[in-house]
């Protein structure tokens, strides 16, 4: 279940972004059935964005806030629940519903080929054409005749012109990057210098992402599951949004894949429960929850040996006060 709702009383704040008016008119009227709350801006309290474009500014704002993008069918999902369901199946793909399109001597056909492939499976549509329905054009230089159409007719001024950085970081961090931080600038024409030279294809994507077409980020060798009497909801609903940022597989089950088990701060004493929890996991580390959020704050896979769970020390109770000695109580 979605961690949030362990608290009964708990609200989920729910945004909206680039939805049809009937969807949103449904949303409000749905409501009281979800417990949820509609709110008009985006706000860091807000637990849920729920969007059908990766463009707009909520967007980008939801990405660095680390709130869930989902689409309208988390909506939908949840209403047939009778209650919000864990959003992990509805998230938004990095390249949702974005056309692209690429232009540049760099890349060879099987680049194109592999390309066409990673952009199909992140939710977006492959267009060998430079038309109307393209929202970017990937491009290594500031030239070709696809760059010089894009700039030069008024149907095309939606598209983005970017370099293939940005559709590599876009896939390896699972949310669309900002265009404006890859845009791709021509010199001034009276400053007399060339465009610099693109950097390798390899240098950008990887050979890994290029190969295989799966995006590393540091902890993507890492399958992690989190028991969910382990840790508190927020804590639960936290650590859940630091796996999605770190490129992990979250495993709902134990199972021999399971790389990691993560305990957090309702783990307990009892070490003899995660110890036949581990059993079912043979390749797997206990591990506390610090070691994801250290891994998140250094962004890089830190050894887990130095974040092994051990069991809290048990609290000891003082000792009982002793009666004064028989000659003390004389005294008194």
């Amino acid at each position: 279940a979605f961690g949030l709702l362990g608290n009964e009383m708990s609200k989920l704040i729910v945004c909206t972004s680039g939805l049809e008016p009937d969807r949103k008119r449904d949303l409000q009227r749905h409501t009281p059935t979800l417990n949820i709350e509609v709110v008009p801006d985006l706000t860091p309290e807000c637990t849920h964005l729920v969007a059908d474009t990766v463009l707009s500014e909520k967007y980008l704002a939801a990405v660095t806030w680390r709130i869930p993008v989902v689409s309208y069918e988390w909506v939908e999902a949840s209403l047939t629940n009778g209650e919000p369901i864990d959003e992990e199946e509805y998230l938004l793909r990095p390249l949702h519903r974005l056309v692209i399109c690429l232009s540049g001597l760099s890349f060879s056909t099987a680049d194109r080929h592999s390309i066409e492939a990673l952009v199909q499976r992140e939710g977006g549509a492959y267009s060998a054409s430079l038309d109307r329905h393209c929202t970017h054009l990937v491009t290594d230089s500031a030239s070709g005749d696809k760059y010089m159409k894009c700039c030069a007719e008024s149907t095309l001024q939606h598209v983005r012109i970017v370099t293939p950085a940005w559709l590599a970081d876009s896939i390896a961090r699972g949310a669309c990057a900002n265009g404006n931080d890859f845009a791709v600038r021509a010199p001034p024409p009276s400053s007399g210098m060339r465009a610099a030279a693109p950097a390798p294809l390899d240098a950008v994507f990887g050979p890994r992402l290029c190969a295989q077409a799966v995006p590393q980020l540091f902890l993507s060798d890492c399958v992690l599951h989190f028991p969910e009497s382990a840790s508190a909801a927020p804590l639960l609903v936290c650590l859940r949004r630091l796996a999605r940022g770190c490129g992990v597989t979250v495993a709902e089950h134990p199972s021999g894949w399971v790389t990691h088990i993560v305990l957090g701060d309702t783990a307990g004493s009892d070490a003899a429960v995660w110890t036949e929890l581990q059993a079912t996991c043979p390749l797997a580390k206990l591990v506390s929850h610090v070691w994801l959020t250290e891994c998140d704050r250094m962004r890089a896979h830190l050894p887990a040996s130095e974040y092994l769970w051990t069991p809290p020390e048990p609290r000891r109770r003082p000792p009982p006060p002793q009666p004064p000695p028989p000659q003390q109580q004389q005294q008194l």
